[in-house]
């Protein structure tokens, strides 16, 4: 923990007095299994299925230099004995849109659905940018929410781009065990983002970084109302998403009204994981198909002007550490869930880990090995 907090030591005090946000590093949202803290078990947990037939991906080899022994040996010590829980789940990483390195620990496979956490928060801001590029939205437009449209409410000045980047100055605690963490609430709420929508302002929108699962929740609300309801938005998402990616099968967490909750919980396999991650890597591209802007692609991985750790529902590469490229971006998820995209080594890597032990412990292991296995390979 605390050498996350010291690796951001440089980054503008103006984010200091929001310092427990930046724990979203390692505490970046929170699926609370069934009977802890009280929280409702997802209505519906069928999962919704690609119609997309996909084959395997194709294999290729390391990059020369990147020695199979040396990740296998960083892999094996993350994930531990066969009948380890708190373990690493899952390590994949393509190069040049091939599959070079996968390995899955014996409690799992690559048909296993992960708990993906907040790398959700990442596709929730893919399908916003898809409203975009339709026209259906714009960044810098009051966020279309009715609950702030009243004259007087202050909080009719916050925009789509304020809430992706997590400055919407809503009051919040971005916590998961304290009694008045704004999180568990949300958590335990009807509708999730009723909570989030329903808190005051704090500090003006736009000018404080403070990492919010609410935003995301509001955002995922936004979402749905656009599209006319959660049915016609499972449709959209899976038309323009997960069918062109070939993303075979996605597990929604839902509040108890039955709605998709957003800010965690779209859960998948390693491999779609990667797949998602391969859309950024090729600038929106899936094939011939335009699936995303280029347009989009860019403002997801440029950091927010209050706060340079954090970009459009991205992390920017500063999570990385030393030596990372300054175009490499990360989906970051609670407990270590990492799809990292480097642009600069043509590379996805995709880490996952169980929801065993600690958030530090587990955060710790993801990231070390995430940064070690990032620094063994070159740049393009």
């Amino acid at each position: 923990m605390m050498n996350v907090l010291q690796s951001l030591k440089s980054f503008d005090a103006r984010t200091n007095r929001h310092k427990t946000s930046v724990l979203g590093f390692v505490l970046a949202s929170v699926l609370f299994s069934v009977g802890l803290v009280g929280v409702p078990k997802s209505v519906d947990a069928k999962p919704v299925i690609s119609t997309t037939k996909d084959e395997d991906w194709k294999t290729g080899p390391l990059p020369d230099g990147v020695k199979k022994k040396d990740l296998d040996a960083l892999v094996k010590t993350a994930m531990g004995a066969p009948d380890n829980k708190i373990r690493v789940r899952s390590v994949l990483i393509t190069i040049n849109d091939k599959i070079v390195y996968e390995r899955y620990h014996p409690l799992d496979n690559k048909d296993s659905i992960l708990d993906t956490f907040s790398v959700s928060k990442s596709f929730v801001s893919t399908v916003v940018g898809m409203l975009v590029d339709d026209g259906r939205l714009s960044l810098d437009q009051p966020a279309p929410v009715a609950a702030w449209s009243g004259l007087n409410d202050p909080r009719s000045a916050i925009t789509i781009r304020n809430l992706l980047h997590m400055s919407s100055g809503l009051t919040w605690k971005e916590e998961y065990t304290a009694g008045d963490s704004s999180t568990i609430a949300m958590l335990r709420a009807p509708v999730a983002s009723d909570y989030a929508i329903s808190l005051p302002l704090e500090v003006k929108p736009g000018t404080q970084f403070e990492y919010n699962s609410g935003n995301s929740a509001i955002l995922m609300r936004i979402i749905t109302d656009t599209l006319g309801g959660t049915p016609q938005t499972e449709s959209y998402i899976k038309k323009r998403l997960l069918n062109p990616l070939g993303i075979k099968k996605v597990v929604y967490q839902r509040d108890s009204s039955g709605r998709i909750v957003g800010f965690m919980g779209i859960n998948m396999t390693a491999r779609d994981q990667a797949r998602f991650g391969l859309l950024y890597l090729r600038n929106g591209m899936w094939g011939k198909k335009k699936v995303i802007s280029p347009e989009w692609v860019t403002f997801s991985r440029t950091p927010a002007s209050t706060f340079p750790g954090y970009a459009g529902h991205w992390w920017t590469h500063l999570l990385l550490g030393n030596g990372a490229s300054q175009g490499d971006f990360t989906a970051l998820g609670y407990y270590g869930q990492y799809v990292t995209i480097s642009r600069s080594k043509r590379m996805v890597l995709v880490v996952n880990t169980a929801f065993e032990g600690t958030p530090t412990e587990q955060t710790v292991k993801a990231r070390n090995l995430l940064q070690s296995v990032y620094a063994l390979f070159p740049a393009k």
